[in-house]
């Protein structure tokens, strides 16, 4: 059995993507403020250099 997202041909990031817009979309006016600033994410890629004289990269992700 395939599920339905699947067969509509969706990912599973993208099927639960418009389902997390649609219930924001559905929510009150004083809810929904909330839910937006909480759905915002921000990404910061850093790159520390563990040994100048050797190219060896640690990299984190910040979120």
């Amino acid at each position: 059995m395939v599920a339905y997202w699947r067969q509509a041909g969706l990912s599973y990031i993208r099927f639960s993507a418009i389902c997390a817009n649609a219930l924001r979309a559905a929510l009150k006016p004083q809810f929904k403020a909330e839910a937006i600033r909480a759905a915002e994410s921000n990404l910061v890629f850093c790159v520390k250099v563990k040994n100048q004289t050797k190219t060896s990269y640690f990299v984190s992700f910040c979120i």
